[in-house]
Parts: C-alpha cells; structure tokens; sequence
C-alpha cells in the first residue's frame, strides 16, 4: 500500500506532464505551449499523472516505467489565461517505434526542438510556457540520444538472474526504514524519535562522507567533482549499507538503506553520470543483495518539495552540498519516489511530506503510523498517543 497526507499537507498546485519526443521533434498542443498535464491528487505519484495525461489528452498510452523524469519546473501564474502558479514535474516519453510518431494526433502537431520559440504564435495567452520548455534545453537534448529508461535495463537483469523468491520471504523482517532525499529531515527525525524512547535502535547512515585526514572514499571524490569515481562510489555504498541492513534488529529504525542506494543509483544515471553499462552492473548487484536481505517491515518515505529542500541545504551549510542545484536535487527526489514505489508493491510504504511540518509535527506523524500497524514496543508519549482525538489534533498542527 502506498499512503499519503491528507491533501490540505500538499501544495496548492502540483502538476506532472508529459512530453513526446521523436527525434528532435516534441509533440505540442496546437497553438500553445502545454503538454499534457494533470494535477497530482493524494495517492497519486507524479509518473502516474504523466501518463494518465498523455492518455487522456493524446490518445498515446505510454508505459508508465518508461517516462523519464526531465526536470521540476516552476510555472508563475499567467494572469492573462488565468491559470495559477504550480509546480510542474516534467516527464518525457519516446514513441518505442520513429514511425509510431510521424502522424500528429487530433489537436496536437510535432515541432522541432530548435524551433519551438518561432513555432508558437505571438501573443498566445499560453506562450511562456515556451519558457518552461525553454529552461529544460540540456534535458531535451539528453533524452533526444540513445539512452534507454531505467526500467528496460532493469527488466533485462530480471530475465538474467530470474526469480527470486527470497525477496518476498515474510520471516525474520529488518524493522523500519526511513527513505528520502538529502535534507528532508531523515537523520533529525531518527535521533528524536530514539531520544523517547527506550528499547528503539536509530541505525545511522553509516556511509561515510570522509574518512579523516589523508584518507578519502569513492563518494567523496564524486562529490568533489570526480565523475569518474560515479560507477564505484555506488558499488562501496551498496556494501556499506547492505552491512547496516545486516546490522540491524527488529528494534532498529534505520536512516537509509540498500534501497536509498538504488535512487541515487538512477538519479546518476540519468543525470548521465553513469552508462547504461554501468547502471545495469550496479542494478544486477543491488538485485542479488536485496534477495539476501529480509525486507523491510515498513518504510517511511519522507519527501519535501525542491525550493524546500534547497533552503534547509543552504541553511546548514555542508560543504559538499554547496555545488547541488535545484535539478539535481528534484532529480533525486524524483528517484526515491520510484524506488518507495516500487517497494509498495511488496511492503507498506507510508509516504511524509514534510514540506509544512515542523520537526515535532514529522515526529507526532511518524509515532502515529507505528504503534498501531507494526506493534512497536514503547510507552507512547501522551502528547502523540494514538487516540482518535490526538490523531486528529496532529494532522491539524501539520500545516
């Protein structure tokens, strides 16, 4: 199951789109600028929304696992069409055949990439959305070459190493784990929810940014700006972190597991980082190490919109976060949203937005979906027990 905040928690306006690109050629409405769009309701992902879009709008039905994450978007309101401001996560799509695409459907016509501003009309009410098209240039042209998504390399390391029955075994889970982006508020979550109480385990993020003076690991040369260490930083993190699932008891929560790695496994990817040959090692490893693992009783995938997370980075000020844009981090975020996804499949999966919630808010919402579902054995604290009446007080202090 994949759960969500109530949507009072989410932005006023989320959108997720799709574009269809053939060649350098993008699929567009006629006269305007817009792909296909939709707003992402609760219990919806923004992927999901994409390709309903696309349906919807164009009669192309693609492959949800096949949309390719471009970019998070800003859209300021345009007063004249009287649409409001969003936030709009771009996804793009390759008709899997050239000639699939030659003929525009109903309402919509193909237009080059390089030509698109001279393409919409002067004057159109919905003409800055060239802009939004505009700044996503670089992810245009890298999605334009040879690079398949994600899901075709991971269904080609299914085949080769076939099933794996040991991924669904129900005995002897690892407890919770916590999933998310950098600054969204893992580590300051874990080291509450230990401090109250007695008997829980926060297993830290044991993947080590440095190891002191004169040394130095594969992650933090590709933090420093060493491409070339992309490939074996994410094999040494995957070692390290299946260690800290090996570590942990049922009585452990831990910040990050083998499955973090895997979203910074894509977000390096497809932020061209690593080649399709190098993903589709890293994947078979993560493959075959999952299936020795015990699953996870629950994750909690905590999440936070990309302005958010970039002011709590700015804010504390690390060192190797200062070079980490806006697109690297929605990016990212993009990523542990198919991985939390994925999980869903095979265990509960709580999704957090964090976005408006103060520290003790996250907190209060993640001791109320414990107690109850997984038997966690604490005393409660009065202030969050699980009552009808103080659950209800929670979700309303979580603005």
């Amino acid at each position: 199951m994949l759960t969500v905040p109530p949507s009072r928690h989410r932005p006023a306006r989320t959108d997720a789109c799709c574009l269809v690109l053939d060649g350098g050629r993008i699929l567009l409405a006629e006269a305007r600028a817009e792909p296909p769009s939709a707003t992402v309701g609760p219990g919806a992902s923004y992927r999901q929304a994409a390709a309903t879009a696309l349906a919807r709008d164009t009669g192309l039905r693609a492959p949800v696992e096949q949309l390719v994450h471009l970019g998070e978007l800003y859209a300021a309101p345009d007063r004249r069409a009287g649409t409001p401001a969003r936030n709009l996560r771009v996804f793009g799509w390759r008709p899997p055949d050239r000639t699939a695409g030659r003929t525009a459907t109903p309402g919509y016509r193909w237009v080059a990439v390089d030509r698109l501003g001279a393409a919409i009309p002067e004057g159109t009410a919905t003409a800055p959305g060239t802009g939004w098209l505009g700044a996503l240039a670089a992810e245009l042209a890298r999605f334009s070459k040879d690079r398949p998504p994600p899901a075709v390399i991971e269904r080609a390391a299914h085949r080769l190493i076939g099933q794996v029955p040991l991924l669904d075994r129900p005995e002897a889970p690892a407890a919770v784990v916590v999933l998310g982006p950098p600054a969204v508020g893992k580590s300051t979550l874990l080291n509450r929810f230990a401090a109250q109480d007695t008997g829980i385990e926060h297993v830290p993020d044991i993947v080590p940014v440095t190891r002191g003076p004169g040394r130095d690991n594969y992650l933090t040369r590709y933090l420093l700006g060493d491409g070339s260490a992309a490939f074996l930083c994410q094999l040494e993190t995957l070692l390290l972190r299946v260690l800290q699932n090996l570590r942990t008891g049922r009585a452990g929560v831990l910040d990050q597991d083998v499955h973090s790695s895997l979203a910074y496994a894509k977000a390096l990817y497809l932020n061209g980082d690593l080649s399709a040959h190098q993903y589709e090692a890293y994947y078979r490893y993560h493959r075959l190490v999952t299936a020795m693992l015990p699953p996870p009783t629950t994750v909690v995938h905590l999440t936070a919109r990309t302005e958010v997370l970039m002011r709590r980075m700015r804010r504390r000020n690390r060192k190797l976060e200062r070079t980490f844009t806006s697109r690297y981090v929605a990016l990212v975020a993009q990523c542990f949203e198919d991985v939390a996804e994925d999980l869903a499949a095979r265990v509960p999966v709580h999704r957090v937005d964090a976005s408006e919630l103060s520290p003790q808010d996250v907190l209060g919402r993640f001791r109320h979906l414990l107690p109850d579902a997984y038997g966690f054995a604490y005393a409660p604290d009065p202030a969050t027990a699980t009552d009808p009446a103080t659950a209800t007080a929670i979700e309303e202090s979580a603005t």
